[in-house]
Formats: C-alpha cells, structure tokens, sequence
C-alpha cells in the first residue's frame, strides 16, 4: 500500500503568528521538528509539505528544499483540494493528514495504523484517548475522494468530523494506553503552547539522544513530573468550535467523538 504523508501548514495565524516558523527550542522551526519526526517512519513511501499558493507561503518552499522533501501549492482555503492532488500526483493508495502546529505528532505509532488499515481495510485510523494534537490521520485515497466530493471543500480544516464517521466509513481506532489523556494537549496555537513544547523537547532530549524520536510515553511521563507547565490541559466546560462559526459543548462534544469510537474497529496493540 503506496502511502503518502501530506504536512498541512501555512504562515497564516491569528492567535500566534508564523507560529510553525518559530523555535522549537532546538535552533530550528516547529514545523522543521514535524518533518523530521515524519521522516523517521519508514513505512512512509512520500512526504510532501501541503501549503497554499499565497505569496506569504513562499518560505514553505525553502523549507521544503532544505528538508530534502516534496514541496505542493494549492488553495488557500481548502485542505482537502491540497490533499486530493497530492494523492493523485503520487498515485497514493492512502494519505495521512498531520498538521503543522503538531510538532509532536506520534508517528512512532504510523507503522502500527498503515498495518491495520491493510489487513483489516479500514477507510480512516487513528489513535484515541490521547492528546489533542498527537494522532495523525490515515484516510484512503478512495475515502478522501469520496468525502470530498460530498463536503464543502472550504470547511476541510474539519473532515474529521466527515471522516471518522464510522456510519459511512470503515474506521478504526488505535488506543495506546489504559488511561484516557484527551484532556491533555501537544499542539501548538498560543505563546503558552510554545513555551510548553520548548520545555517538553527539553525533557526529551535529557532521555534520548535523539529529539526526532521522542516518544508520547517521554513526552506522557513529562506532563505527570511538571503539572505546572503552561496550557497543559484543556477546560473541559469550553466550547468545541465548529463548521460555519457554530460550536458544541465540550461534554457533548466528548460523547459524540465516544459513540464513535464504540462504532469503529478496535485495533488491538502488538
């Protein structure tokens, strides 16, 4: 199975700007530490950088080039356009969505959701009761298109909500732990979320001699020694943002991502 990681960025951001250009606290980018932990999975045949074609974009290709990987310019607005040709370019058989303002993205656990979705041919995997920010999404090519041609395209930033429809597709999740640590977060979209990644990547690289490679168990044991670090869990009474400006309770949110998870394949840890 031909399988093709789409990195999703772009300079634009409200609330931190350029914030996939900012240290990571390693002397290079965030988006620089995604690419490289990508770049470890060696069940990965292509990694392309997803951006879109606005003139603010144009560093995207330098880092690209730096990062010796595959460089696609699209819509502005629409994730999935991006993702669509990739898919097509490459003739990819699936796509995996990882976005930008994820640095810490689990990737050691892409091999594990590649290998499920072939023998048990799954539509969409991904991981649960993990931290928002942690799974990678992977969708067949097949499925993509066929949600793209069912959606509209400009609210793509949200085909989670389309994809992981256990209704529709045929969706399997992966849990890596007994415990559930969805109310923890590795993304980063604020200055408190940089400033707990630097800390985090700190914590990393004192316990592997490689900050690539750091694990969500490193990265799990770090937010149980230091309760203190910035932005560490999300209020769970905060309102859960929706397609066309609309929300949802966070505790109406959690029992709809809940049902299903009970309606998708369980994947079983090797």
């Amino acid at each position: 199975m031909k399988t093709v990681a789409c990195i999703i960025a772009r300079t634009n951001s409200s609330r931190l700007p350029l914030k996939v250009l900012r240290d990571c606290g390693l002397g290079y980018s965030v988006l620089e530490l995604l690419i490289r932990r990508v770049k470890t999975v060696s069940a990965i045949n292509e990694i392309y950088l997803c951006t879109s074609s606005h003139p603010g974009d144009d560093i995207m290709e330098d880092i690209a080039i730096r990062e010796n990987i595959k460089l696609y310019r699209g819509s502005e607005e629409s994730v999935i356009d991006r993702m669509i040709e990739v898919g097509k370019r490459t003739e990819a058989d699936a796509v995996i969505r990882i976005t930008g303002d994820n640095p810490l993205t689990s990737v050691e656990y892409l091999p594990s959701q590649i290998k499920a979705m072939e023998k048990h041919d799954l539509d969409y995997v991904r991981l649960v009761d993990v931290p928002i920010g942690a799974t990678a999404e992977l969708i067949r090519y097949s499925a993509l298109v066929d949600c793209y041609e069912s959606m509209d395209p400009n609210i793509s930033e949200y085909m989670m909500l389309f994809l992981f429809n256990p209704d529709t597709y045929r969706c399997g999740i992966l849990k890596p732990f007994s415990e559930d640590y969805s109310d923890y977060s590795v993304t980063v979209d604020t200055s408190e979320d940089l400033a707990r990644l630097k800390q985090t990547v700190k914590f990393g690289k004192e316990r592997i001699e490689s900050p690539e490679r750091i694990s969500l168990d490193i990265i799990l044991d770090a937010y149980r020694k230091n309760t203190h670090w910035p932005a560490l869990k999300l209020s769970n009474g905060g309102p859960v943002k929706m397609p066309y400006g609309k929300s949802m309770p966070f505790n109406e949110f959690k029992r709809d991502m809940d049902s299903r998870k009970d309606k998708s394949h369980q994947i079983r840890m090797n």
